[in-house]
C-alpha cells in the first residue's frame, strides 16, 4: 500500500476492518452506507486476493478515520470522542458565548489528541 503524506492509510485500513467485523451480518453494506461509498468499493479495498484490488484513496481514508477513530476518553469531557468532533472543536473559533464550551475549547488547545490542522 502506498504511503500518504496526509492520511495514515494503515490506520484507516485497520479501522475499516474493525468496523466491518463489528457491523455483523450487514458488515460491508452498513459500513459503505455510513461512509457514502458503494459496497463493492469496500469489498474490493478489503479483498487481499482480488486482481483488480482498489487502492484506498486519501479522501475515503480520511472519512474512515473521521467516523471510526474514537478517542477513548477526551480530557475535556471525560467521554469517548470521535476524532472528527475533536478536530471540529479544537480547530474552530473560540466559543465566547458559552462558558462550558469555552472551557472545553481551552482544554482542546493543549490536548495530546488534538489532530493537526490540514491546510485547505
Amino acid at each position: 500500500m502506498a504511503a500518504s503524506d496526509t492520511v495514515d492509510l494503515g490506520l484507516a485500513m485497520h479501522l475499516l476492518r474493525l468496523a466491518v467485523d463489528a457491523a455483523g451480518k450487514r458488515g460491508k453494506a452498513h459500513v459503505a452506507t455510513r461512509l457514502g461509498v458503494s459496497r463493492c468499493y469496500v469489498s474490493r479495498v478489503l479483498s487481499p486476493t482480488d486482481t483488480c484490488r482498489c487502492p484506498l484513496s486519501d479522501a475515503v481514508a480520511q472519512r474512515i478515520i473521521d467516523r471510526y477513530h474514537v478517542i477513548p476518553e477526551c480530557p475535556a469531557t471525560l467521554q469517548p470522542q470521535p476524532r472528527s468532533e475533536c478536530a471540529r472543536i479544537s480547530h474552530g473559533a473560540a466559543p465566547t458565548h458559552n462558558p462550558l464550551s469555552m472551557r472545553i475549547w481551552r482544554v482542546c488547545q493543549t490536548c495530546v489528541h488534538k489532530p493537526e490542522e490540514i491546510a485547505k
